[in-house]
């Protein structure tokens, strides 16, 4: 295991002409071996790693790569909530409307919609009863529309605003569900968006973190008897 030195180092032997040195700019490693290492006071931001973070929650990958500046990050994570927000209304909304319209249709027009199919329920948003529908299909010789006169599938709307009710139910049922891919949409938006930029900015960290090393090691002059600093900056 490396040993870790923060701070100062000393020399191996006390008469050496490297005694003891004091050390500020973070922390080093060495060697048993006494091959200089580098080291810092963290490791450079992996970009890859970054952009795959805000792939999953937007605003990740900037506070890995940058905790201590991710103002951009923290705007990204506030609009996935806010969107998160939304599409847990929407969805709620569209299954209370669903039920409203459940219970309207069975309370004013004597008929269960969970149990018929779709083209039923169409049905009865668009005439007063089974007979009223089956005699426009028939009119229209549209005989492959024609719904069998059975018990299950019979309605009569009270009047005809009830009707109307139901119309309206639907028509805000349909617009609920409508939003919801778009608001999906927009948080697959914001995550790729989130994520291209995280990638940037660990790229930019590890960029500037790669100017600047510091290495600790036995002496090039004396590796029995002591150490030495090696500083290097990029310009």
């Amino acid at each position: 295991m490396p040993e870790q030195a923060a701070g100062q180092f000393k020399a191996a032997d006390s008469n050496s002409s490297f005694g003891m040195a004091a050390l500020s700019a973070g922390t080093f490693y060495t060697s048993p071996g006494g091959d200089f290492n580098t080291g810092g006071m963290q490791h450079a931001p992996q970009p890859a790693r970054a952009m795959l973070r805000s792939f999953v929650l937007p605003g990740w990958g900037q506070y890995y790569a940058d905790p201590a500046e991710w103002r951009r990050g923290q705007l990204h994570l506030g609009l996935d909530l806010m969107l998160l927000g939304s599409l847990v209304y929407l969805s709620h909304n569209v299954n209370v409307l669903q039920n409203d319209i459940y219970t309207h249709a069975r309370t004013f027009a004597g008929i269960d919609l969970r149990t018929v199919p779709r083209n039923i329920e169409l049905a009865v948003a668009g005439a007063n009863s089974l007979a009223a529908y089956n005699d426009a299909q028939l009119r229209s010789r549209n005989w492959d529309r024609l719904i069998d006169d059975i018990p299950e599938n019979r309605w009569q709307w009270q009047s005809e605003d009830n009707r109307g009710e139901f119309l309206q139910l639907r028509d805000r049922k349909d617009r609920a569900e409508r939003q919801i891919p778009a608001v999906v949409s927009l948080m697959v938006v914001n995550r790729v968006i989130s994520g291209v930029h995280a990638f940037i900015r660990a790229n930019n960290q590890a960029a500037e973190s790669d100017r600047f090393e510091v290495g600790v090691g036995r002496s090039a002059l004396d590796p029995q008897q002591g150490f030495e600093a090696r500083f290097r900056y990029r310009f």
